[in-house]
């Protein structure tokens, strides 16, 4: 019931706009004791489900700018391609190192970055 409620409360954030997805893995990987690899593969069927959601939403409301998602789409799916053959090559314990180096420097460019000014334009 605990994982049910933690996975809750980390969709809520997901919807208020917090990355929550390393949220998620650390959730599976230190609180539920699941494998990194196994924990960002779960993240990721989690991200399908928020991610469709706001689809609908965004796609409701019109603000979709379709040549970004299809490049974006593109880039993914490379990307994807890619890192899932190279993981096949690093350990998971560099992973796990790895992976928390990107959410600290993540972290570091939300607290300290530059905040614009401009607001997203919508029609």
């Amino acid at each position: 019931m605990i994982s049910v409620i933690a996975s809750f409360i980390i969709a809520v954030l997901s919807g208020l706009g917090v990355g929550s997805g390393g949220l998620f893995v650390i959730w599976l990987t230190l609180a539920e004791g699941t494998e990194q690899i196994s924990a960002q593969g779960l993240n990721l069927l989690f991200f399908l489900f928020s991610a469709g959601a706001s689809l609908v939403f965004h796609v409701a409301r019109r603000k979709i700018l379709w040549n970004a998602v299809l490049f974006l789409t593109l880039l993914g799916i490379v990307g994807s391609l890619f890192g899932s053959y190279l993981v096949g090559f690093i350990p998971s314990a560099i992973m796990k190192k790895l992976f928390g180096g990107m959410l600290v420097i993540s972290g570091l460019f939300g607290l300290f970055g530059k905040k614009s000014g401009k607001k997203a334009v919508t029609s």
